[in-house]
Formats: structure tokens, sequence, C-alpha cells
């Protein structure tokens, strides 16, 4: 009897050191994978995105091995990541990835992030992406590879209002008193493909409609239709005429006499008028800066711009990360230079300001990214423009 009990103690001692080994044998500990193993894959890498069914048809699809990273089989989160060019990842753009090892992107699903890197528009620009992995709660991230991607981007802008052919400013806040023909300098300038604008000498508490002709009131003429009890600086405009209905109010000018830039966004409805000085438009005009081929030494004839009218200056020009300004003069500097209003003017499309003695205003401009633009100044209405 004692040799069958010591026999079934041998067999449960067997069994239960058995069970501990499996049991550590079914521990595991998630370790970073090695560099080069988690491998993203694009199915195209130069696209030029289409505004055609935008939504519907596939511009890429981005792929990557479902292997268990970790060293364990355990739920991964996936997060793609894109960035610029010349960025670091720093603030990318990104695309959480519910399940599954495949993500397929529409063509406005990747102009959308184009924009919002702020890609310019009918250009070729790289970008960079990758695949981001973690764990639960962001546990252990590693990221994939880096592709390159050359993608031209779709313009998506939509006007709210039909561009006219000119406008013009007119009302007792104004030279012309509600008189025509319209003088020229009431004559706004177009400054792209969306807006309009003036720098003009505007009598405070008065008022002034927009019309398209010189001689006669127009149909439709641009008014508000906010109530105007206080003057405003900025506000919202209509088309008003036989198509619509006449009615709605002039604009009301800010309290005080003064010089203003007054500018219309036909995309949005609105108008702005903001304070400034007015910029007699110089003989010549040049590029200056660490943005431009020469740097902060005088530009030469290759930075000069050619004068299209009165007020207009054009050039077509490369540009490199870094700031620019605008001058007078084949110099190293000039009296004045031309500035961008504020520290933060838009990188295509911004405002002007004069930066001379004894008022040293506007600051140097940021260059969008690098590459061929066309760029054009107009001192009419204190802005300029870049084009890819």
């Amino acid at each position: 009897m004692k040799k069958f009990f010591k026999i079934v103690f041998a067999i449960l001692l067997i069994v239960a050191s058995a069970y501990s080994c499996t049991d550590d044998s079914l521990k595991a500990v998630a370790e970073t994978p090695a560099e080069g193993k988690f491998l993203l894959t694009n199915s195209a890498s130069e696209i030029v995105l289409d505004k055609m069914d935008a939504n519907v048809n596939i511009a890429v699809k981005f792929s990557w091995d479902n292997t268990s990273w970790y060293g364990i089989d355990t739920p991964l989160t996936y997060t793609l990541q894109m960035d610029k060019s010349d960025g670091e990842f720093v603030s990318p753009q990104e695309i959480a990835i519910a399940s599954g090892n495949t993500i397929s992107l529409t063509h406005a699903d990747l102009n959308a992030k184009a924009f919002a890197l702020e890609l310019a528009p009918a250009v070729a620009s790289k970008i960079k992406v990758r695949l981001k992995a973690n764990l639960k709660y962001g546990a252990l991230p590693i990221y994939s590879n880096v592709s390159t991607l050359t993608i031209t981007p779709y313009n998506t802008l939509i006007l709210k209002y039909p561009m006219p052919a000119e406008l013009y400013l007119q009302g007792d806040a104004v030279p012309s008193n509600w008189g025509t023909p319209v003088t020229d300098i009431q004559k706004m300038t177009q400054i792209d493909d969306h807006r309009f604008g003036l720098i003009v000498t505007l009598t405070g508490g008065k008022n002034f409609a927009v019309i398209s002709a010189a001689s006669t009131w127009s149909d439709p003429a641009y008014v508000t239709m906010e109530a105007n009890a206080n003057p405003q600086s900025n506000g919202t405009f209509e088309p008003r005429g036989s198509a619509t209905s006449w009615g709605g109010n002039p604009i009301k000018s800010p309290a005080v006499s003064g010089v203003y830039q007054v500018i219309l966004d036909f995309t949005t409805g609105t108008y702005s008028i903001t304070p400034t000085v007015l910029m007699p438009s110089p003989a010549e005009l040049y590029i200056i800066g660490d943005a431009t081929t020469n740097g902060w030494n005088a530009p030469g004839n290759a930075q000069k711009f050619t004068k299209v009218d009165n007020n207009t200056f054009t050039l077509t020009t490369t540009l490199k990360a870094g700031k620019f300004a605008f001058l007078n003069a084949n110099a190293t500097w000039s009296t004045p230079a031309y500035l961008g209003r504020t520290d933060a003017e838009p990188s295509l499309a911004g405002n002007l300001t004069l930066n001379q003695a004894p008022n040293w205003a506007g600051s140097s401009i940021t260059a969008p990214n690098p590459g061929n633009y066309t760029i054009t100044v107009n001192f009419k209405s204190g802005t300029y423009v870049l084009k890819p």
C-alpha cells in the first residue's frame, strides 16, 4: 500500500511540475521590433489629383504586413501620418485606421490633406508618409519606413457670386459723391480669381456702394443687407438688381476719415475695410531676401519685375525656404521698401505696407514651399499674389 501511495505522489509531482513549466512558457513580454521590419508600401508615387468624382475615385492605396511586430499576438492601433517634404512629423496630418492592414484614400481625401499641409494647388509638391503603430494606450509606438509621394492638388475654390469684369466705389464717402462718371482713382483692381481691392481715401461716417460701370448705376450693384447702424470694418455684401430685386443699403465708411484698403471677396460674399497708407507705384521693383537666389545682396536684373501697367508688376522666379521683401532699386536695401503689413501675412497672397522713415512698418514675408512662382504686386490694392 505504501508503495502505491509513493507512485501516486510521484505522478502528482510530475503533473504539477509540468503545469508550472507550461504556465511559464505562456508568459511573454512585448518588445519593440527591429528597425526596417515594419514596411509600408503605396500603390502610386506620382499623383495628379482630379476634382471630377473626387469622393469616389481612389488616388492611392497604402498597405503593410499584419505580422505580429511586437513578438506577441495582440491588437495594434495604426495611424497614417503625412508631412511636408522638409517636415519632421512634429505636427503631421493624421488618419486613424480602425482595422485591417490597408487604407485607400480618395482624390478628395488626399486633396484635403494637401491643403492642410499648405501645398499650393496645381503644382507638383512632395510629401512624406509613414505608418505609426502602437499597443493599447499608446504604448511602445513604432514607425514604418517613410514613403515619398509627389502630388498635385486641385483648386477647391467655389465662388458665392460671379466675378464681374470691373468694379468701382460710388457714394458720398468717395470723391465722386454719387456723381458720374466715376474716376479711375475709385476703380478697384482685380487681385486674384476671387477678390477685388482698392486703397482709397474715405470720408468718415458716409456711405458707398460698389458698381460695375463707371458711367451709370449698374445692374447688379453690390450693397449690404445689414442695417449699418454703426461704422463697420467688415461685413457681407450681395449683388442686388433686376434679377434679385433691388434693395439693400450702401456700406458705411468708418467713423474717422482716412486712407483705407477695401477688399471684396466673392467666395465668401464679404468685404473688409482696413486702415492703411497710400503706396505710390515705383518706377522699378525688385525682390530681395534669403528666399531668393541672391539672398539679401543686391537682387540683380534676374530679380527685377516687369511693369504691366501703372500699378502692377509681375515676375516669375525661383523661391526657396526663407523670407523676402520688395525694393524699388537694385540695391541691398531701398527707401521705401515694401513689406508684409503684419508678420503673419499668407505666403501665397497678402497685404503690403510701406517701410520708410519715420514709420518703419511691416515684416519680411515668409516664402511658401520651394519652387517656381509668378509673383504679382499691385500698388493700387496694396497686395501681392504668388501663383505656382
